[in-house]
């Protein structure tokens, strides 16, 4: 048995992790914030699930805000 770290998968990633922080770069191509529609220049947060880009932590925690209660409104 090896006690080495091994990376995960892609797959593995995705269903346990909800968004991906990057810092200090800028989307390949130019994109606007999900939520309030500013350019993204340097650093963004991306939902795993949808690759949604928000500009800020505020942004992606106020868009599941949003959609969570949206949901309550639906059902």
């Amino acid at each position: 048995m090896s006690t080495s770290p091994t990376p995960a998968s892609t797959n593995e990633l995705h269903r346990w992790a909800r968004f991906v922080l990057v810092n200090d770069r800028a989307p390949r191509v130019s994109a606007d914030c999900a939520l309030c529609g500013n350019e993204i220049e340097n650093g963004y947060v991306r939902e795993s699930r949808t690759r949604l880009l928000y500009c800020a932590t505020q942004c992606y925690a106020g868009h599941a805000v949003a959609i969570e209660k949206q949901q309550r409104r639906v059902s």
